[in-house]
């Protein structure tokens, strides 16, 4: 169940990060032209990261 917690936490800080780089002005600025992917990609692991805890935390408590 901790690697369930883990995921999820990092999964959830890089969504925050995402959110910011994408929808602050603050963000956009610091990630301008070419540079404006990395926050995309960060919501795009993100997202990976979270559904990868949910799928290892159901299995789990499927399994027990």
């Amino acid at each position: 169940m901790r690697t369930a917690i883990v995921l999820a936490t990092v999964g959830a800080a890089l969504l925050l990060f995402a959110a910011w780089g994408t929808l602050t002005a603050a963000g956009r600025r610091a990630f301008d032209e070419m540079a404006g992917m990395i926050p995309y990609g960060a919501g795009a692991l993100g997202a990976l990261l979270l559904v990868v805890a949910v799928a290892i935390a159901l299995v789990r408590a499927l399994r027990d």
